[in-house]
């Protein structure tokens, strides 16, 4: 782990910046900075002085401040900790516009302009914490054009105001709710929906004797069928019948909770099998960016010993009613991958969480790089 001088009080995570990176991503970012411990009334920044640093504020406060032609202090900010000053020397080689001194003692990081644009080629949803677009053009030029376009559509999606609608999808145990909330963090999304939460709603309203397959598991809805009812045994076919049945039913209130998040122009992660590969699709004509995403977990021995944890962790929902089941959710994994494949949706092996998040933040860069494009023709 990155250490930084010993500083144990507030971290780069508290740094407005950086709002909702991973703690390798901040790990990394601290490796790259210099952490300096300043006295109270040290000058650390002079008006008119050439620099291309960043100062993120860990500790203390700051004074930024101007002097007239006859001396007097015209003080244009205070600053504590969580805050950052000196972007305007990340636009090339900029001339200070005012100065800073320290209000008590402080300790700072100091990013150079290469090692923070560094970090924003790495991490470029940092595009939703910045306002200044001239930084594109110096990443193209010090990082090349695959680090500056992905920024600028980052960038590009902040100032259009448009929600972002992430579908997480996957059978039951791959992971769906833990990697939606790490995401709603990443990105501050403030609205994460479960598709199971709709279902748990909608048994309020709908019995189980007129709906039998809706107050069933995704993995037993198929029991509802006519196929149960003759005695017959569990066909791939039939347990794809029963989930998609139960999927359909749910679907008019997943359009509800998506429609009104467009709308309101808020963005929203919505989880859960019921997610099907090809659901994306009717979402086309919305005002929104809608990015799928299919979780799986590629190993039988690690599904099973997942639901084995579960049960420990969690007694009330325990393992054996999944263990029972467990070819039947096994079977409607191997049926998502296929769809996937047939819809162009992403999958993505959920082993380990950062590695994950990771590889689904790509697909939403990606996914904004190609409507940018789409955007330019």
């Amino acid at each position: 782990m990155a250490q930084m001088n010993g500083f144990e009080g507030s971290s780069l995570a508290e740094i407005r910046l950086f709002a909702g990176l991973s703690s390798q991503a901040l790990e990394v970012i601290a490796s790259r900075g210099a952490t300096r411990t300043l006295q109270k009334d040290t000058v650390f920044i002079h008006k008119g002085e050439q620099s291309s640093s960043l100062y993120l504020i860990l500790s203390g406060k700051v004074k930024v401040y101007n002097r007239g032609a006859e001396g007097e202090e015209e003080v244009l900010d205070i600053q504590g900790p969580g805050e950052h000053l000196g972007e305007l020397a990340l636009l090339g080689d900029s001339v200070r516009t005012a100065s800073a001194v320290t209000l008590e003692d402080s300790t700072l990081m100091v990013l150079s302009r290469r090692a923070f644009l560094a970090c924003l080629s790495e991490n470029p949803e940092i595009a939703l914490n910045l306002n200044d677009t001239r930084l594109v053009g110096i990443m193209e030029s010090d990082l090349g054009m695959h680090a500056a376009q992905r920024y600028r559509a980052w960038s590009t999606f902040r100032r259009s105001g448009l929600p972002m609608i992430v579908l997480i999808g996957g059978c039951t145990g791959t992971g769906k709710s833990t990697v939606a909330a790490e995401l709603a963090l990443r990105l501050d999304i403030g609205r994460t929906l479960s598709t199971d939460i709709l279902r748990e709603v909608m048994r309020l309203f709908v019995s189980e004797e007129s709906e039998p397959g809706l107050h069933a598991s995704t993995f037993t809805a198929w029991r509802a069928g006519q196929a149960a009812k003759d005695g017959k045994s569990l066909k791939t076919s039939t347990l794809i019948s029963g989930f998609r049945a139960q999927a359909a039913t749910l679907s008019v209130a997943i359009d509800g909770v998506i429609g009104r998040s467009v709308k309101e122009r808020a963005s929203t992660i919505v989880e859960g099998i019921h997610i099907h590969p090809a659901y994306h699709e009717h979402l086309a004509h919305q005002d929104a960016l809608v990015v799928p995403v299919l979780l799986t977990i590629p190993s039988e021995d690690e599904l099973k010993r997942h639901f084995i944890r579960r049960g420990q962790q969690a007694p009330t929902r325990g393992a054996s009613h999944y263990l029972e089941n467990f070819q039947a959710i096994w079977q409607l994994q191997a049926h998502l991958v296929e769809e996937a494949a047939r819809y162009g949706v992403a999958v993505i092996p959920n082993i380990r969480l950062e590695k994950t998040l990771q590889q689904v933040m790509e697909v939403i860069t990606d996914a904004l790089v190609t409507r940018l494009a789409l955007a330019k023709n």
